[in-house]
């Protein structure tokens, strides 16, 4: 027993040595760790802070760096933009009917540009959006509103001119400095206005120019808030620099002379007011000929128009312009016709037209297709080109005309006469009794059938040279196509192809710009801004700039932390 215990006691004595020697080992690796970490305390405590400050400093240069190139980039970045912006133009208009921009058409005719154009406004840059122009604009044109704004877009859009083509130069000449003086000077003759817009380009030595005024560039609406008193003001209700300044330049710089003669003495309304507009404003030498009986037409005249006429001509009448389009067998000239269906049949002058192959018959067409004329009004129709590689009507899409004559190809080619029908109606359409009412159910007794709506006949011969020559007759079957509600629609092309006959006709096809761009109407921002325009602003600050700071900002955190 006592054997056993000393056995026990000898072991437990054993463990407590072995115990012992396992702490006296922990406190030894616990000394030399505690000796570690110390020694590394005093290294890093002895480090010479020359060398610390050298490490800060260095990434505080490299921060200091990085934001002096960044403010350097914007810098250079803003100045460039600056540069170019006077040389190109930079901007985007978001407006909805892009008010502030130019037409495709007028911007790549400015590019062909070859001839130096100088672009003269009467008025300091800084008065003519300021209050001088609004002043002129109410003593001299009686505008009674604020037309301020206007007067903002025409600078606007005048700076763009330069910017497509450096051949065009823009100049504001205070009407009060000394420059101007000489301005005056030098255009004698003319009787400049304030705000005036002087387009001049020189040719062989020889300079040609035209005043653009302050009514061939606003449209002008009466107001008659004061008729009660006597008088009335105007109101300025749309802006027409683009088209007055560009056929201004077309003028400058073409040698061709367009004269038409417009005859008005056989109609009983003129609906002429809006075709005048478009002609002159396409440098057309336009003579209105308002006598009852025209015995002859001078060959000084490229065309011939006749729009509406209600009274049939005489036989002397159309001989002299049958003499006309022959021209002593030269050739070379045209006549345009637009029909109303308010008029009789005109025997004389239908008869004269069906001798160049275009029948003009009796009755109104009436349009069966409900999706294509305008609610409850089936005279009112969509009209479209007949053929879509004909280079007349190339571009176009939609005419919308109303009170359709019916007419027809007499004939597509006898003698010398070739004869093709440029826009026609759809297949739907019928022709209808005079008379007939917008809620007409009768169609169905009716053959539906494409109507020809605008006709060409053209006469060829050849010169001594064998060069081809030839006049043409156009033919419209309402005079909507130039007088309409609708003509101002920028996908209504009722303007574009009255002008496009009209130059085949005065032999002006490839002599210039055909201008005919719609009137820029002037609008509240707010409501010029469409929802495309509005969900591409939400994007890029709600979503795009947002999503780029956190990404910057998870950058920077990412790399200061490695650091």
């Amino acid at each position: 027993m006592e054997e056993n215990k000393n056995i026990e006691q000898k072991t437990e004595n054993t463990d407590v040595e072995n115990n012992g020697v396992k702490e006296d080992k922990k406190a030894q690796k616990a000394e030399k760790k505690a000796e570690k970490k110390a020694e590394r305390a005093a290294k890093k405590a002895a480090k010479p802070r020359k060398v610390k400050n050298q490490a800060l400093l260095r990434r505080g240069g490299y921060s200091v760096a990085i934001t002096a190139a960044v403010l350097a980039g914007i810098i250079v970045l803003n100045i460039l933009v600056s540069a170019l912006s006077k040389r190109f133009v930079l901007e985007y208009d978001m407006s909805a009917q892009k008010e502030n921009s130019m037409s495709s058409d007028n911007i790549d005719y400015l590019k062909k540009l070859d001839t130096d154009i100088n672009i003269t406004v009467c008025a300091d840059e800084e008065g003519y959006v300021g209050g001088y122009m609004s002043y002129y604009a109410q003593n001299l044109y009686g505008v009674s509103s604020d037309a301020s704004d206007y007067f903002k877009q025409t600078v606007k859009l005048l700076n763009k001119y330069p910017a497509y083509n450096d051949k065009i130069k823009l100049r504001f000449v205070d009407t009060q400095a000394t420059e101007f003086a000489e301005i005056s000077q030098k255009y004698s003759s003319e009787k400049l206005s304030y705000g005036d817009i002087i387009v001049s380009a020189t040719n062989n030595g020889t300079e040609r120019y035209k005043i653009v005024g302050f009514k061939d560039i606003y449209n002008l609406s009466e107001d008659s808030t004061y008729a009660a008193y006597g008088y009335t003001t105007s109101n300025v209700s749309g802006n027409n620099v683009e088209t007055s300044v560009t056929s201004a330049i077309a003028y400058v710089t073409s040698s061709k002379t367009k004269k038409a003669a417009l005859i008005t003495g056989h109609s009983k309304t003129d609906y002429t007011d809006d075709l005048q507009t478009l002609l002159k404003a396409n440098n057309y030498d336009l003579t209105v000929v308002s006598d009852s009986i025209v015995n002859s037409v001078s060959s000084d005249f490229d065309a011939v128009i006749i729009a509406a006429p209600t009274t049939d001509f005489l036989g002397s009448e159309l001989d002299a312009l049958s003499a006309f389009l022959d021209n002593d067998g030269k050739l070379g000239k045209g006549l345009v016709f637009f029909a109303d269906a308010s008029a009789p049949y005109l025997t004389n002058l239908y008869d004269f037209l069906s001798e160049w192959g275009i029948d003009v018959e009796e009755g109104i067409l009436f349009e069966t297709n409900s999706q294509n004329h305008i609610p409850d009004d089936p005279m009112t129709m969509g009209i479209y080109p007949t053929d879509s590689q004909n280079e007349l009507t190339s571009g176009m899409q939609l005419c919308i005309t109303g009170y359709n004559v019916p007419m027809s190809i007499g004939f597509e080619s006898k003698g010398s006469i070739t004869v093709t029908s440029v826009m026609s109606s759809l297949e739907s359409t019928v022709a209808a009794p005079v008379g007939t009412a917008a809620d007409w159910s009768g169609y169905g007794d009716y053959a539906e059938k494409s109507y020809p709506a605008v006709i060409q006949s053209k006469k060829t011969d050849y010169d001594d040279d064998n060069n081809e020559i030839a006049s043409y007759v156009f033919a419209f079957d309402s005079y909507e196509f130039i007088k309409s509600v609708y003509n101002e629609q920028s996908s209504v092309s009722n303007k574009n192809i009255s002008l496009a006959c009209a130059e085949r006709a005065v032999g002006a096809e490839n002599t210039g710009i055909s201008f005919v761009s719609k009137t820029i109407t002037n609008e509240s921002y707010s409501d010029s801004v469409s929802q495309s325009s509005a969900n591409v602003i939400k994007i890029i600050f709600m979503f795009l700039l947002p999503a780029i700071s956190i990404a910057a900002g998870i950058y920077i955190f990412i790399r200061r932390k490695n650091a």
